[in-house]
C-alpha cells in the first residue's frame, strides 16, 4: 500500500530572536523570543498532526515525519537527504525566509510554504516573489498556503495522487488503444506520470484464460464468485449461467497478472480480438477491482489511465470511468459506460444497489446496471496531448434506462453548453464529491491548463 511521507520544516528566525528575552527589535512576524518559537512549534505540528489524522480517516495513508528546524545558515543544505526522503515538504517560515531557502528548495519533492495569520508570519510577505520566480523556470511543484488548514488538505489529496501514481504498475492486456491517443499518448503519460507498465499480449491472456477455463479447480471459485455477485444484485436479466462463468473466470484471469506483479492498476485493450476468444469482457472484473482498490481502467484509454488513477487516489473512493453526452435542452449530462464500482461512496460504504446485465455492445459477459444515488460529484477529462484538463462539478439526479452502456446516470451541470465548447479527449472520469480544487491544484503543479465548469 502507498504511503505518503510529509516532512514539516520550519525555518528559525536568527539567534537575535531565540534568546531567553523577547527582542525590542522590530520583525516582520511574531517571533521574538525561545518561548515564542517553542510555543509556536508545538501548536504548528499539533495542528499538522490533527489535519493529517482527517485526512487518515478519509482513507489516505500518511506518515508524519520527524520536524526538520532549519537555521538561517549554511548548514541548511545538510538537510538535502533528509528531504529527499519525503513526498512532500511544508515549510512554516517562521519570520524572514533566510538566505538559505533554497537549499531546501533544492529536494525534487513537492514543496509547500505553509504561512499563518494568527500570529502572522513573514512567509505571506516572501514567499509568493520567491515561488513565482521558480515558475518563471519552469518549476510548478512550489506552492503557497496562507492561513488555510482546508486547502492544505486539498494540496495534500493532490499530492498524494501524483505521489501514488509515480510509484504504481500498470498491468496492461494488448497495446495502448491507438483510437484514444495511441502510443504518443501513452509516452507521454510515462513521462508525465512515471508509472510503470507491464505488457501482455492478446496470445499471452487467451492462453491464460483457455487454461483456467478448463481447470475445474478454477470453475469452482469461479462459480462462487458468480454466485456471489449474483446474489448479491437485484435481478439478474439476460445473463445465462456460461456468461457469468466466463466473466468469472476473466475476472482470475487478470486477478493472476495483478497478484504476480504486484500491481495495484490494470487494463485491458477489450474491445479487440480478445472478445472471441475468451467469449467475454472484462467488465465484471473491473467492478471488483476497482471495489477492492486495485484501480482497473477500461479500453486501454492512453488518455484516460493516469486521470482515472489519479482521480481514485484523490479523494480515496472509487472514481467511474465513462463515455460523456450531453443534453442541453435538460442541461444535463447522460454519463454511461459498461461497468462501474458498486462502492462509489468509499471503499469502506456499503454498495449501492445494482442489475447484473451483458456488456451492451457483444451482449457477452456480465456486468452492472447500478442505482446511483444522489449527491455532487466532479467529472474531469484529458485531451489527447495530456496539456489540458476539462473540470465539472454534477448533481446526480437519474439512473436512466437508456439504449446505451448499462451503467448510466444523468448530472445536472451549470452550464451543458458550455461543457460542449470546452470539450476534451473522448472518454471522462467521475468521481462522488466536490474535487475540483484538488484538480486544480494538481493541474497547475503539472502546468496543465485547467477549464472548470462548476
Amino acid at each position: 500500500m502507498f504511503l505518503l511521507k510529509i516532512r514539516p520544516v520550519i525555518y528559525k528566525p536568527e539567534e537575535t530572536f531565540l534568546s531567553d528575552k523577547a527582542s525590542k527589535k522590530g520583525y516582520w512576524g511574531f517571533v521574538r523570543s525561545r518561548h515564542d518559537y517553542e510555543k509556536e512549534k508545538n501548536n504548528i505540528l499539533k495542528e499538522l498532526s490533527s489535519i493529517i489524522k482527517d485526512l487518515e480517516k478519509e482513507g489516505y495513508n500518511i506518515e508524519l515525519m520527524e520536524v526538520i528546524e532549519s537555521p538561517p545558515t549554511l548548514e541548511s543544505f545538510k538537510f538535502y537527504d533528509k528531504l529527499s526522503e519525503a513526498d512532500l515538504v511544508i515549510i512554516f517560515p517562521f519570520g524572514f525566509h533566510h538566505p538559505y531557502t533554497e537549499a531546501i528548495l533544492l529536494t525534487p519533492k513537492y514543496v509547500v510554504f505553509f504561512d499563518k495569520f494568527k500570529p502572522i508570519y513573514s512567509g505571506t510577505l516572501f514567499a509568493p516573489p520567491i515561488v513565482r520566480e521558480y515558475e518563471d523556470f519552469g518549476f510548478h511543484d512550489i506552492l503557497i498556503v496562507e492561513g488555510d488548514w482546508e486547502r492544505l488538505k486539498k494540496v495534500i489529496r493532490a499530492v498524494y495522487a501524483l505521489a501514488s501514481i509515480k510509484k504504481s504498475k500498470l498491468v496492461i492486456v494488448g497495446p495502448p488503444n491507438k483510437m484514444f491517443g495511441g502510443m504518443k499518448t501513452f509516452r507521454k503519460a510515462i513521462k508525465l506520470f512515471g508509472f510503470k507498465p507491464i505488457f501482455y499480449t492478446y496470445e499471452d491472456f487467451a492462453k491464460l484464460f483457455s487454461q483456467m477455463w478448463n481447470d475445474e479447480d478454477v470453475l469452482e471459485e469461479a462459480k462462487k464468485i458468480a454466485e456471489e455477485f449474483t446474489k448479491k444484485a437485484e435481478n439478474v436479466i439476460e445473463t445465462p449461467e456460461e456468461k457469468l462463468l466466463r466473466a468469472s473466470v476473466y475476472y482470475l484471469a487478470l486477478k493472476k497478472l495483478v497478484e504476480e506483479n504486484e500491481a495495484d492498476w490494470v487494463t485491458v485493450n477489450c474491445l479487440s480480438e480478445l472478445i472471441n476468444k475468451t467469449g467475454a469482457t472484462p467488465c465484471m472484473a473491473f467492478t471488483l477491482f476497482n471495489d477492492s482498490g486495485i484501480v482497473a481502467t477500461c479500453e486501454a484509454d492512453p488518455t484516460m489511465l493516469p486521470l482515472h488513477y489519479i482521480l481514485s487516489k484523490i479523494a480515496a473512493r472509487p472514481s467511474v470511468f465513462i463515455d460523456p453526452t450531453v443534453n442541453e435542452g435538460k442541461g444535463t449530462l447522460i454519463l454511461a459506460h459498461c461497468t462501474s464500482p458498486l462502492k462509489v461512496l468509499g471503499y469502506d460504504k456499503p454498495a449501492i444497489k445494482y442489475n447484473v446485465m451483458t456488456h451492451h455492445e457483444s451482449n457477452t459477459s456480465a456486468t452492472v446496471k447500478p442505482v446511483y444515488p444522489e449527491g455532487t460529484i466532479t467529472i474531469a477529462g484529458f485531451d489527447f496531448s495530456l496539456s489540458r484538463m476539462i473540470i465539472i462539478k454534477g448533481e446526480v439526479v437519474g439512473s436512466p434506462s437508456l439504449r446505451i452502456c448499462r451503467a448510466q446516470v444523468e448530472v445536472k451541470v451549470k452550464d451543458a453548453h458550455k461543457v460542449l465548447e470546452n470539450w476534451e479527449g473522448f472518454h471522462w472520469v467521475y468521481i462522488y464529491g466536490d474535487y475540483v480544487d484538488e484538480l486544480t491544484i494538481l493541474c497547475k503543479i503539472l502546468g496543465i491548463t485547467a477549464k472548470i465548469i462548476a
